[in-house]
């Protein structure tokens, strides 16, 4: 991965030929994608920049988008012994695909043959946010596929490769941030004063407590959290201290153990965003979805 990240504001005022060699990488084997989108500039964020690469693959004609998969490597510890490009290597080999046994080999090489027979591209999945059964069973699945549906799902997945990629070169706009709200939906009230911790990991990757606070009259977070530029993609943790809340309003011990403290755990892909998780809250259940 690259030893140091740029800014947007560098990544804009860039020569057309050091902004194409700083963005190559994002894409297999395809500098042409950059190179397609460096008049294009200046972006006001990185998802403008990505949304704009993929619309240059997006433009092509079919032989050429097919082309474009073709050039990506196969998942397999054979490429790994070969040697692919840097960022690959890595993805490949962080995803354990260089170290797996004798059987899974076997039943990973059927699989690629498979697959490259069928649709003449390699299977192409982010293995960055997959374990090893879920490519094999995503593998599985797809097979069975038409033509015309797999490459939409293998340009799917090129979207995500090249997200995690841009990610790693370039820092995001400084427009995220999260918040919460609950509701306490027995009183059919806001649940102000529950005591609420944020959780994420540290550069180590141990989980840390990022914010502590109390919900607000609203039964909200009061204000947004992680934002100027703090948030980043990953994975986060709201931790909310729902025995306490409902002990203060008269819930006896059997009525609000059930759940102890609630725990909803959700990824950030886009840290470019505002990310809104509300909780709906008994004490024997709860309901959390992506708000707005």
């Amino acid at each position: 991965m690259p030893a140091a990240m740029t800014t947007l504001a560098e990544l804009n005022a860039m020569p057309a030929g050091d902004f194409m060699a700083a963005l190559a990488p994002v894409f297999e084997n395809a500098p042409w994608i950059a190179e397609g989108v460096a008049a294009k500039r200046p972006f006001a964020s990185l998802t403008a920049l990505h949304k704009a690469m993929l619309s240059v693959i997006a433009e092509q004609p079919d032989d050429v988008q097919v082309a474009f998969l073709r050039g990506h490597p196969r998942l397999s510890p054979e490429t790994l012994r070969k040697g692919t490009t840097a960022e690959s290597t890595a993805e490949q080999t962080a995803a354990g695909i260089g170290a797996l046994d004798e059987a899974t080999i076997a039943k990973l090489t059927a699989l690629n043959a498979a697959y490259d027979s069928k649709f003449g591209f390699p299977f192409i999945l982010a293995v960055r946010r997959a374990s090893l059964p879920t490519m094999l069973a995503t593998f599985e699945r797809r097979l069975a596929a038409t033509p015309e549906a797999e490459r939409a799902e293998a340009l799917a997945e090129v979207q995500a490769i090249s997200w995690m990629r841009l990610l790693d070169r370039v820092q995001p706009a400084p427009t995220g941030s999260l918040s919460t709200h609950v509701l306490d939906t027995v009183r059919a009230m806001p649940a102000a004063g529950l005591g609420v911790e944020l959780w994420g990991r540290d550069a180590s990757g141990q989980p840390i407590c990022l914010e502590s606070f109390t919900t607000d009259a609203n039964g909200a977070s009061g204000h947004d959290l992680l934002g100027q530029g703090r948030l980043r993609a990953g994975t986060y943790e709201w931790r909310y201290d729902t025995p306490t809340y409902f002990a203060a309003r008269g819930y006896p011990t059997p009525a609000r153990s059930f759940l102890g403290k609630v725990t909803v755990a959700f990824s950030v892909w886009n840290p470019e965003e505002h990310f809104h998780v509300p909780l709906l809250l008994t004490p024997g259940s709860y309901m959390t979805y992506r708000g707005s």
